[in-house]
């Protein structure tokens, strides 16, 4: 892989990590939001999934820094 599409590579894990960590926000808001109305089960509700996106998250940003090792060595 050329430098040229590395770049392009690392740009679009890092938009898929933006995308998901943005997602991750509403999510979060939201059961704050639902939480402060004193709704519980709807919080928690609104929270669910949060955490497999944080997965997924890291290993975006994972991906992008090893490409990005890779672009060094080579």
């Amino acid at each position: 892989m050329d430098i040229e599409q590395k770049k392009i590579t690392i740009k679009a894990n890092l938009e898929a990590l933006e995308k998901l960590l943005y997602e991750a926000n509403v999510r979060a808001s939201e059961a704050v939001a639902a939480i402060n109305r004193g709704e519980v089960n709807e919080a928690i509700g609104a929270s669910l999934g949060i955490e497999e996106m944080l997965d997924q998250a890291t290993a975006l940003h994972g991906a992008a820094k090893a490409i990005q090792r890779a672009a060094i060595t080579e």
